[in-house]
């Protein structure tokens, strides 16, 4: 199952699960360079709007991970890289959501890893359809997004120009949601049954601010 993890308080202990993973992930395996805070891996988009698809492993722990930004809030595309949505104006709507930060655990073998991606994919066209998303975006690069979108039987647009983000080059992408893109994401992948799991971030007692 994908847990859909919504209102997640920085402090908490989810969260403190969620961005220790992200910082795994993304700098210590990745290599990207990210700010950082005592191995968390956080930045100003984590706010309550945001909302994290979780895939979780047998034993528990994360397997995989994806994080949903409204585009009525600020989001990254519209912050950082502007100039990749020259081929139409930037979008703010509630009907269209940013795709971010999508990993799985380094340590998985490549097919496990490849179901954890595909099980993510799924659930993502899950929660867009049922809260009215249209469109979603994201990142990439040409060549991920053929590989691993389009391999999966998913479509995509190209929003705009490349440009090199980091040491690739990436461009934007739009992505249609739909019955008929669910049906084709599940036809490929064989997931024929709903992965997604509404649940609200549980409050704990830990402070509501990151340690300094």
């Amino acid at each position: 199952m994908i847990d859909v993890v919504r209102d997640l308080r920085a402090g908490s202990s989810l969260a403190q699960e969620l961005y220790r993973f992200r910082y795994r992930v993304f700098v210590e395996h990745a290599g990207w360079q990210l700010p950082t805070q005592q191995r968390l891996e956080f930045d100003q988009f984590d706010t309550p709007q945001a909302v994290h698809l979780v895939n979780r492993a047998s034993d528990g722990g994360i397997a995989g991970l994806l994080r949903l930004l409204p585009t009525t809030a600020p989001y990254m595309i519209e912050r950082l890289w502007p100039d990749l949505l020259a081929y139409a104006p930037q979008p703010r709507s509630p009907r269209i959501w940013e795709v971010t930060r999508l990993g799985t655990d380094p340590d998985l073998r490549p097919h496990e890893r490849g179901q954890a991606v595909a099980e993510l994919v799924t659930a993502c066209l899950e929660y867009g359809i049922d809260h009215g998303i249209s469109d979603m975006l994201a990142v990439m690069t040409e060549e991920h997004a053929r590989k691993v979108v389009v391999g999966l039987g998913w479509g995509f647009e190209r929003c705009g120009p490349a440009r090199v983000v980091g040491a690739s080059e990436v461009i934007a992408l739009r992505l249609r949601v739909s019955p008929s893109a669910l049906a084709n994401v599940r036809e490929r992948t064989r997931l024929p049954h709903r992965l997604c799991r509404e649940s609200r971030a549980p409050q704990d007692a830990c402070a509501h601010t990151l340690p300094a």
